[in-house]
């Protein structure tokens, strides 16, 4: 009973710094975040059309240790970033001092369903692995339709529902989607679903166990005008 106890106690924590990373072990978990991400965050590049001069959003950026990877795709390109963890915020202005410097890239705590953004500001808006912590996921993409400019795309990278079923410290708090439930959600929120990308990820082993998951980057625009 005990050793249950202890073991879920240790997954609600994981899964609760995985959301909103706080202290000592905060850092720890977003440089394991890092790890586990970076696999996602250049396939979610690959699928964005990105072009020279494009103002940017990321939402949840963690400690912000891949945006110089958003830099390299193309020229003159304004970013933003906002997440609501103070501890990611001040790290990843420490990770990127001569991006801000330089008057390319803006770091804002925040929340997706509150965006501190003008209405039509952004030509791409991406997020990964954020979408499950969205308790109100309806507010958050009336917001970046908002916050979007007419034609600007919406690139979404999930887990599957499968594949997150097999974590066990989603059970604490993580909401998952399928395809059908991102197509309905984007479509009540003046969103055209375009497509979803599928992808088999590299092997991970939490615990000594081998696991093998599938993430989608779903991609929407916002209707123009």
């Amino acid at each position: 009973m005990f050793k249950k106890f202890f073991e879920q106690l240790r997954w609600k924590t994981l899964a609760r710094q995985l959301r909103r990373p706080k202290g000592a072990l905060g850092h720890k978990v977003a440089s394991k975040m890092n790890e586990a991400n970076e696999f996602l965050y250049y396939f979610t590049l690959d699928q964005m059309e990105i072009q020279n001069g494009h103002s940017i959003l990321e939402i949840g950026f963690g400690n912000g240790k891949f945006f110089d990877k958003l830099f390299n795709r193309a020229q003159q390109l304004q970013i933003t970033g906002i997440d609501f963890s103070d501890l990611m915020v001040k790290a990843a202005i420490e990770n990127n001092e001569t991006s801000i410097a330089a008057g390319k890239l803006s770091i804002v705590k925040g929340q997706s369903d509150q965006l501190p953004f003008a209405d039509n500001s952004f030509d791409i808006v991406f997020c990964i692995n954020v979408a499950y912590f969205w308790d109100e996921t309806g507010k958050h993409l009336q917001e970046i339709c908002r916050v979007l400019k007419p034609g600007g795309k919406l690139y979404t990278t999930i887990r599957t529902r499968e594949s997150i079923e097999k974590m066990p410290f989603t059970k604490y708090g993580f909401r998952s989607y399928t395809e059908e439930d991102w197509k309905l959600l984007a479509h009540q929120h003046n969103l055209l679903y375009k497509k979803g990308v599928l992808v088999s990820e590299p092997a991970i082993e939490p615990e000594g166990n081998e696991v093998r998951s599938q993430s989608l980057c779903m991609i929407t625009e916002k209707k123009s005008i």
